[in-house]
């Protein structure tokens, strides 16, 4: 399956929140936050972050990011791809 194809959801277990003009992913562990791994999100990661809801693809959030952002679609799509890998690696969406 190609990876634009693919569908993510996000980790319950990561908490989002929007403090002034800075958005923040935190792990919760053992119903803790792990303050020593907050991801700090710009406006696209939020924006992204937001749509990974296990119903779009990631080419629907691609042609989102293009229609939202001034930014071209090839650019668009290497941008959401390496932060979606980002994302797996932490294990922030499944």
């Amino acid at each position: 399956m190609k990876e634009l194809e693919k569908k993510y959801r996000r980790n319950e277990d990561f908490v989002y929140r929007k403090i002034q003009d800075e958005t923040i992913l935190v792990p919760i562990k053992d119903n803790v936050g792990d303050m020593g791994s907050i991801y700090n999100l710009n406006e696209v990661g939020a924006f992204v972050w937001e749509h990974l809801d296990g119903e779009k693809t990631l080419l629907d959030i691609k042609n989102m990011i293009v229609k939202e952002f001034e930014v071209s679609s090839g650019e668009a799509e290497e941008d959401l791809v390496a932060f979606v890998s980002e994302l797996r690696e932490i294990e922030a969406i499944q």
